[in-house]
C-alpha cells in the first residue's frame, strides 16, 4: 500500500492512481493489470469523474486525445479521441439536439464554416443528429471517404442552415494518429495446406490474415487459438473468433479456405495483442499446433489504434425486405406517393428512420428494374409544402443512396450526379399518403390512400436510361433523407424475380374527395378572411 499512500498526496491529479492501487490491492493481478486499469476508468466515468488527459497524447484504451467539445452558449460537452486516420470517438458526450439540422462537422478552418464537410455516425449516417442511446459508452464518428482527420483544423457540432457553432475544438498541430501495423510473419504448416499472407494488426483486438489457405473441411476440430508463453499450449490459450462467422459463439474451422479470401480475427473481450505471445491454427481435439505466428515483443505495436466495439444491433432486428416493380411494356408509369412506416421496426437498420418513405405504385420503397432506351413517366405526389419539412418532397434520381440533395453541403453536392430533370426543387406535386388502416374490417386493405391536391395538379417527368446510365441509381426525396430505394438499369428485365402486388386504388376518386374537401376549406377560409378584414376595418374606424 506504500504506492497508494504516495498517490494520496495529490488526490485530484492522481485520483486514477489512487483508485487503481485500491483495486489492485483487493483484486489478484494474475498478469492482467491493464484490464483492471480499464475497469477502474470505467468505474470512475460511471461516477461522473472525468479523467483529464494531455492534448495530443496517446492512450492505449481510447486513442489520441485531441480535446473537449465545448461551447459557452450550449450544454454540449465530450472528450474526443482519434482512433485512427478516419475515425474519432467521443466519451461522456452531453448532447440534447435543440434543432433539426445539427451535424458532426470537420473544417479546414479553426471554426466551422459552410465549406466544411459532415462526419457521419452509425446511428444517423449523414442525416441530422438526434439523441444517442445511453446504452453505448461512446459515440463513434467516421470521416467521409477519401479524407483523413489530419486534413482538418476543427471538429464541431454545427448547424448547416443557421451557420452556428454549437460546440467545437481545434485539432492540435502535428496531431498524432494511431496506426495499424503489418507483421512480417505468416502462417505456414505441413498439414492441410496451411499457409497465408502477412498478418495485419488493425487494432488491439483485431487482426487481419491475408490470403488464408487451409483445408478446414478435412482438419479435425480446429480453431484459431491465442495465448501466452514461449510455446503454443492447450492450457495457456483461448479460442479466437472469425468476424462474420462467429458472431454468437466460436465454432471450429470447417471451411476449405483456398487463399482467395482474407479473414479478420477478433480476440476475446479480456485479451488484446499486448497480452498474447502467439496466434495458432490449433487442433483442439488432439492438441496439435498446425502452425503459429509469434507476436512482436519490441515497440512495433506501441501506437496501435484502440479497439472500438461494433455497434450492437437489436437481437430481433431483421433485414428489411423490399418489393420489386419491373418496368415492363404494361408498366411505363410509376407514381410516387408517401407512406408512413411507424408500424415497421428498424426500417433501415439504424436508430433513426424517416416518418414517411416513398411508396411507388402503392409498394413501399421497392427496387425498380428499368430497361435502357425505354422512356418511363414518373408521377410525383409527395407534397410541396416547405413549411412542413415532412410534406415537402421533391423527387429526384441520383447516384447517392441517402438522398436529401437540398440538405447537402456544397462539398457533398459536388459528389452527386442527378439523372432526373433539374432543378431538383421543381419536381414536386400534391400530397398523397398511404396510411395504415388500424381499424380495418375483414374485407378492407391494410392501408388506404389519402390525398390533398387537385386532379390536374399532379407533376410528372420523363426518365429514359441509356447506354451511359449507371447500372444502379436511387430515387429519393430532395428534402428528407433515407426515403427512397434502388433503381436497377438493365438491358433485359430479369425473369427470375417476381413483381410485387400493387394495391388497387382509384387515384381520381381520391383526388375528387380531396377536391371537395379543399373547395369546402376555400369557402370556409374565404368567409374567415372576410370576417378578419371586416374586424380590421372596424378597429381602425373605432380608433
Amino acid at each position: 500500500m506504500d504506492v497508494c499512500l504516495k498517490a494520496e498526496a495529490n488526490v485530484y491529479t492522481n485520483l486514477f492512481s489512487l483508485f487503481s492501487c485500491l483495486v489492485f490491492s483487493i483484486v489478484p493481478l494474475k498478469g492482467n493489470r491493464q484490464m483492471l486499469s480499464l475497469v477502474v476508468q470505467t468505474l470512475l466515468l460511471s461516477f461522473g469523474i472525468v479523467l483529464s488527459y494531455e492534448i495530443n497524447t496517446y492512450n492505449p484504451d481510447y486513442g489520441v486525445y485531441i480535446g473537449d467539445l465545448s461551447s459557452p452558449e450550449t450544454d454540449i460537452a465530450g472528450q474526443v479521441f482519434i482512433v485512427n486516420a478516419t475515425t474519432l470517438q467521443i466519451f461522456n458526450l452531453t448532447f440534447t439536439p435543440t434543432q433539426q439540422d445539427l451535424y458532426f462537422w470537420l473544417d479546414d478552418k479553426e471554426s466551422p464554416t459552410k465549406e466544411g464537410i459532415k462526419a457521419h455516425t452509425y446511428e444517423y449516417g449523414i442525416t441530422p443528429l438526434g439523441p444517442f442511446s445511453e446504452e453505448n459508452d461512446r459515440v463513434v464518428v467516421h470521416v467521409p471517404e477519401k479524407h483523413r482527420i489530419d486534413e482538418f483544423k476543427s471538429f464541431s457540432i454545427y448547424s448547416f442552415k443557421s451557420d452556428k457553432n454549437f460546440g467545437s475544438l481545434v485539432l492540435p498541430e502535428n496531431v498524432k494518429i494511431p496506426k495499424s501495423v503489418a507483421l512480417n510473419s505468416e502462417f505456414t504448416g505441413k498439414r492441410y495446406k496451411l499457409r497465408s499472407g502477412p498478418l495485419y494488426v488493425i487494432d488491439r483486438r483485431t487482426i487481419k490474415v491475408y490470403g488464408f489457405t487451409f483445408e478446414g473441411n478435412k482438419a479435425p476440430k480446429t480453431y484459431f487459438y491465442a495465448g501466452r508463453g514461449a510455446s503454443v499450449s492447450y492450457s495457456s490459450g483461448v479460442k479466437v473468433a472469425i468476424r462474420g462467422k462467429d458472431e454468437k459463439e466460436i465454432s471450429e474451422i470447417s471451411e476449405n479456405y483456398r487463399g482467395g479470401k482474407d479473414i479478420i480475427l477478433e480476440l476475446p473481450e479480456n485479451y488484446d495483442i499486448f497480452h498474447i505471445d502467439w496466434i495458432s491454427v490449433y487442433c483442439y481435439k488432439y492438441r496439435v499446433n498446425f502452425g503459429s505466428v509469434l507476436v512482436p515483443t519490441d515497440d512495433t505495436l506501441a501506437n496501435l489504434p484502440p479497439y472500438v466495439p461494433s455497434f450492437k444491433k437489436n437481437s430481433d432486428e431483421k433485414p428489411m425486405t423490399h418489393g420489386v416493380l419491373k418496368g415492363s411494356a404494361e408498366r411505363r408509369n410509376f407514381t410516387f406517393q408517401l407512406g408512413d412506416i411507424e408500424h415497421i421496426k428498424n426500417y433501415n437498420g439504424n436508430l433513426r428512420s424517416p416518418k414517411y418513405v416513398w411508396h411507388v405504385n402503392s409498394v413501399m420503397s421497392p427496387d425498380l428494374y428499368l430497361v435502357r432506351n425505354v422512356t418511363y413517366n414518373f408521377n410525383v405526389e409527395g407534397g410541396r409544402e416547405k413549411i412542413i419539412p415532412e410534406f415537402y418532397n421533391p423527387l429526384y434520381i441520383g447516384d447517392d443512396e441517402e438522398g436529401g440533395y437540398l440538405e447537402l453541403s456544397q462539398n457533398e453536392v459536388e459528389k452527386v450526379t442527378v439523372y432526373s430533370p433539374e432543378p431538383v426543387e421543381s419536381q414536386t406535386g400534391p400530397l398523397c399518403i398511404w396510411i395504415q388502416n388500424k381499424d380495418k374490417a375483414a374485407d378492407e386493405q391494410d392501408a388506404y390512400l389519402d390525398c390533398d391536391g387537385w386532379p390536374d395538379d399532379v407533376h410528372s417527368f420523363a426518365f429514359t436510361p441509356n447506354e451511359t446510365t449507371p447500372s444502379v441509381l436511387y430515387y429519393n426525396s430532395g428534402n428528407n433523407f433515407n426515403m427512397g430505394g434502388r433503381i436497377f438499369i438493365v438491358d433485359e428485365l430479369p425473369e427470375d424475380i417476381a413483381d410485387s402486388a400493387e394495391v388497387p386504388y382509384n387515384r381520381e376518386k381520391w383526388h375528387t374527395l380531396a377536391l371537395s374537401r379543399q373547395r369546402a376549406d376555400k369557402v370556409n377560409g374565404g368567409k374567415a378572411t372576410l370576417a378578419a378584414a371586416f374586424m380590421i376595418i372596424l378597429t381602425i374606424a373605432l380608433a
